[in-house]
């Protein structure tokens, strides 16, 4: 038989009524008296179930939102607000209610564990960002309704959703093959920039098929900042032969790439094309306009949500999932290169 919350009451050396209270979240229990109760509760491993709690105090209608809202992560991260739009959108057309909470990787964890005990929401959305291994433990233990915004960088069993990057990047090879390109380059982020990493293995994937295979030399890794993507643009054009089009991992290298190649005297798309990834926020700014391959991200909050609620009618249910609405915004940054 598993631990039951009169093992809890018995070990803390309270009621099982001020257990109760605790994990509901009440506070008339002093904050000493929570704190012991709370660290029994995790040295024995005990929390309610989902479906035990609901009945006994009625669902919340509420999920819980952990990401890093720390200054400037709005420009820096973009995508992680449309996606929360987009999931706020699904769940309230259901009834439900957002409460964000400002996190990092050296706290996540323990707020999510602060909730799932309070029962203080039916389940919970975390940014890929603040994924740690301990927080995933936690969740895959726990079994407690929640979807993480990205694929994990590490092996994981939490249930998880994240667009294509692959198909992304075999999108855009695609797309400039099409047009009549064939020396192909790609700048892109660190190796631990999955993002990145995957929309390279999908550009590679075009490139081979079409018997093209991505030559070494056109491909520069580096910090995802207009600065990186200058130089190491710099570093591509170095070489004998020139691409006659680069695809950057992101809108800040391609701010970097198209500031090289203007420096050097060259022109888009006149003689060297350039797309990147994602519609905003400076793509349309840079000149050229980039042509770029555009992900629905807020379409991707929209299914997250679906999903949440799913889980929380089905606890038990596991997703791990791409979702996939990328297509190509054709700027001035691209066209059929000239003869040589």
């Amino acid at each position: 038989m598993g631990v039951t919350i009169k093992d809890v009451a018995k070990a803390a050396g309270t009621s099982v009524s001020t257990v109760s209270k605790v994990i509901n979240g009440h506070y008339s229990i002093s904050e000493e008296t929570a704190r012991r109760v709370r660290d029994v509760i995790r040295e024995l491993n005990y929390y309610p179930s989902a479906s035990a709690q609901s009945f006994a105090r009625g669902a919340t209608k509420e999920v819980a939102v952990l990401a890093d809202l720390s200054p400037n992560r709005a420009f820096q991260n973009p995508h992680m607000f449309e996606i929360i739009s987009g999931l706020e959108e699904t769940l309230r057309s259901k009834g439900y209610r957002l409460i964000l909470r400002g996190v990092d990787e050296t706290n996540a964890c323990e707020v999510a564990e602060e909730i799932i005990s309070r029962r203080s929401a039916d389940a919970l959305a975390i940014h890929v960002s603040v994924l740690t291994h301990p927080l995933s433990a936690l969740l895959t233990r726990l079994r407690f309704p929640h979807i993480v915004l990205g694929m994990p960088n590490f092996e994981s069993q939490v249930c998880w959703i994240d667009n294509n990057n692959v198909y992304s990047g075999t999108i855009a090879a695609s797309y400039l093959l099409s047009l009549g390109y064939r020396r192909i380059g790609f700048v892109g982020g660190q190796y631990y920039d999955l993002g990145s990493t995957l929309r390279l293995q999908g550009i590679r994937q075009a490139l081979q098929d079409a018997g093209l295979p991505l030559d070494d030399q056109y491909v520069w890794l580096g910090e995802s900042t207009r600065a990186e993507g200058c130089r190491m643009t710099g570093k591509l054009l170095e070489g004998k032969q020139l691409p006659d089009a680069i695809i950057c991992a992101n809108n800040s290298i391609a701010m970097g790439c198209v500031a090289a190649i203007q420096e050097r005297g060259l022109h888009i798309p006149e003689d060297m094309g350039v797309i990147a990834f994602d519609d905003y926020p400076l793509s349309r700014f840079i000149e050229p306009p980039l042509t770029v391959v555009d992900i629905n991200v807020r379409d991707m909050g929209n299914q997250a949500g679906r999903f949440l609620l799913d889980m929380i009618r089905h606890p038990n249910r596991q997703v791990q999932t791409y979702v996939t609405t990328s297509n190509i915004l054709e700027r001035r940054s691209t066209r059929c290169p000239k003869q040589k």
